[in-house]
């Protein structure tokens, strides 16, 4: 995340169309991030309160990316009155979304895994808190880092730097071991039953068919974008077209999964019947 979208590198080492650009690019996914992203988190939110079950980690999940379109709509804004400091919530942003997008949806994968494998194990997730405990921690551990970078306007030495890049990847490729470690497991113990029924059973194919969207949003968005950026100085003056890009794969990213669950539950359309 070196200095991908520091203001500094914009304005020195971007032509003035390289700007422009950069500006119709971000201002373009910002309104498409709320105008679909704010429905979507909505419809979750609607979903997950009327349901018998609280479902702490979607909960989470949602307001985490509530939290995302209400800093894309400011964006929009400081766009619009021409304040540079719009750069500052793009940094904050990409960072914010890079860590806690992937652990929010490896938590996910995690509970369902328990569920599927070690349903005995299940109902100690509530009585301790596990969920809750989860949740805190993608906060924790996705702010501070967020508001390093975009407040820092001198973090550009090795140790600080390092630093940001160690958390931010480690956590990315932990998550995505516990998302395809989850996939395998839950595949495995599904074709390896006995029972035909175990195999057909709705709670079992659902949490397949959860971890499954989630690993192959991730695979398809977070990692890209982590890689992305990660080894950008290998393409001199390419950030002009690699920042815009990495924007759109964090922004897909938060609405995809919210949709895939929405769907999952026959909750997306009101044509379609939830399932029990």
């Amino acid at each position: 995340m070196e200095d991908l979208f520091d203001n500094d590198t914009v304005k020195n080492n971007e032509t003035d169309l390289c700007r422009s650009y950069h500006l119709v690019v971000i201002t373009t996914l910002d309104i498409s991030t709320v105008l679909i992203g704010l429905p979507v988190i909505a419809k979750l939110l609607w979903t997950t309160f009327r349901s018998k079950k609280t479902d702490v980690l979607n909960i989470n999940l949602a307001c985490f990316h509530t939290l995302q379109n209400m800093l894309s709509l400011l964006q929009i804004i400081l766009i619009l009155i021409n304040i540079d400091d719009h750069t500052k919530i793009t940094r904050f942003l990409f960072v914010y979304v890079l860590i806690g997008g992937p652990m929010n949806l490896s938590f996910i994968c995690l509970e369902r895994y328990i569920a599927v494998i070690y349903p005995t194990f299940y109902p100690l997730l509530k009585k301790y808190r596990c969920r809750e405990g989860c949740s805190l921690l993608v906060w924790l551990l996705a702010v501070p880092p967020s508001l390093m970078k975009a407040l820092s306007e001198d973090l550009h030495t090795s140790m600080e730097q390092g630093s940001m890049d160690i958390v931010a990847y480690t956590i990315l490729c932990l998550t995505t071991v516990v998302m395809l470690w989850s996939n395998i497991a839950i595949l495995n113990a599904l074709k390896n039953s006995q029972s035909s029924t175990d195999k057909q059973h709705p709670v079992k194919k659902r949490a397949f068919q959860t971890v499954r969207a989630i690993f192959i949003a991730s695979f398809l968005c977070y990692i890209p974008a982590g890689i992305m950026v990660k080894y950008k100085t290998v393409v001199r003056n390419s950030s002009c077209i690699i920042a815009p890009f990495c924007i759109f794969l964090v922004s897909v990213a938060s609405v995809v999964h919210p949709m895939f669950y929405l769907s999952a539950t026959g909750q997306l359309f009101p044509c379609s019947t939830p399932t029990k």
